[in-house]
């Protein structure tokens, strides 16, 4: 008589099944009951949107926080608002400026009402009691007549300091674009004579018509070996580009402040100049706010608000010493006439 014996063999694995089985346990885990963990989780993924900037300002932010803390990991459980003040006041006693200081609060916040919103710490306002707004900026603008020195000013044609001057020039004819999107603008995205852009701050599509002073610029630079409109970036891999486009960026500012110099323009020239020049000139243009926080693609008027609050009280004041010198001139004729008929 023969016997069969049959074996059965179960294999059970101990790391948590597939890859994506285990990254997302991982993450679950890591996430799990630790505030430091889900902006870490944050930061990763906006990384994958390819929203670097953001990404940026959530992991400062969080370095930040963790320095004051002096640990590794910060629970949901004691983010409140004495942690939240507490860290505030440690910043101030850091010589922080307000603004950087509200730039970490924002970020913090923007993450943490993510996780509200996905249920996995409560609602309990942290960050009621601390600056999270925008100071007054100071004037970034430049006059008229220096927009046309840097037109006039003789720099050597194909060095980098001519691509410079044009990019900043195209960031001011194209309605303030910002360098970041002027950098990062493909050729696919003009069409039809007309340039569309996403803006990586804030997502906001804006649609700007190509004048003629700008189509003078990118015919300047254009070239059938490369996707770009202008020669910052070279790589097609997002990741690789932004890093790229963080050294020329540097770069970029450096050189704009030589120029400056060289062009006789006496406030120190920058990237955020480009755009504040053309919002404060189309503003003391009488262009409706609404239409000028359009072209900039920002969300709120607010922060179009901010960038020419100071023009707005100097057209304040004038309209209403026009408004009084009008309505006086006219009272004192009233007299004059009531005086003759006496």
């Amino acid at each position: 008589m023969f016997k069969i014996c049959i074996v059965f063999k179960i294999s059970i694995r101990r790391d948590g099944g597939s890859p994506c089985r285990k990254r997302k346990k991982e993450e679950s885990s890591a996430v799990s009951g630790s505030f430091s963990g889900f902006v870490r989780g944050e930061i990763a993924r906006t990384r994958l949107m390819h929203r670097h900037s953001t990404a940026d300002n959530y992991a400062t932010a969080l370095r930040s926080l963790l320095a004051f803390h002096g640990k590794k990991d910060i629970s949901f459980a004691e983010v409140d608002s004495r942690l939240v003040d507490a860290y505030g006041e440690w910043l101030r006693r850091k010589g922080i400026c307000k603004d950087t200081l509200s730039c970490y609060m924002r970020s913090l916040r923007a993450v943490y009402n993510k996780a509200v919103e996905q249920g996995l710490t409560e609602q309990k306002e942290p960050f009621v009691n601390v600056f999270t707004g925008i100071s007054r900026t100071r004037k970034r603008s430049i006059e008229k007549a220096d927009i046309n020195k840097l037109r006039a000013v003789q720099v050597k044609p194909g060095s980098f300091m001519q691509l410079v001057r044009d990019v900043f020039l195209f960031c001011f004819y194209a309605c303030g674009m910002p360098f970041v999107d002027v950098a990062f603008l493909k050729k696919s995205q003009i069409k039809g004579g007309i340039l569309v852009y996403h803006r990586r701050k804030t997502d906001q599509v804006v649609q700007i018509k190509l004048e003629p002073c700008m189509q003078e610029i990118i015919n300047r630079y254009r070239s059938d070996g490369s996707d770009y409109v202008f020669p910052f970036l070279t790589s097609q891999d997002e990741d690789t580009a932004y890093r790229e486009y963080k050294r020329k960026f540097s770069y970029y500012n450096k050189t704009l402040k030589t120029l400056g110099k060289l062009a006789g323009v006496d406030k120190p020239l920058s990237s955020y100049v480009a755009r504040h020049t053309w919002a404060t000139l189309a503003f003391m243009s009488s262009v409706d706010m609404s239409v000028i926080a359009q072209a900039l693609g920002h969300t709120d008027v607010k922060t179009t608000r901010i960038y020419v609050e100071d023009i707005g009280n100097g057209k304040q004041n004038s309209a209403n010493k026009k408004l009084l010198n009008e309505v006086l001139r006219k009272r004192s004729s009233v007299q004059e006439v009531t005086s003759v008929q006496e």
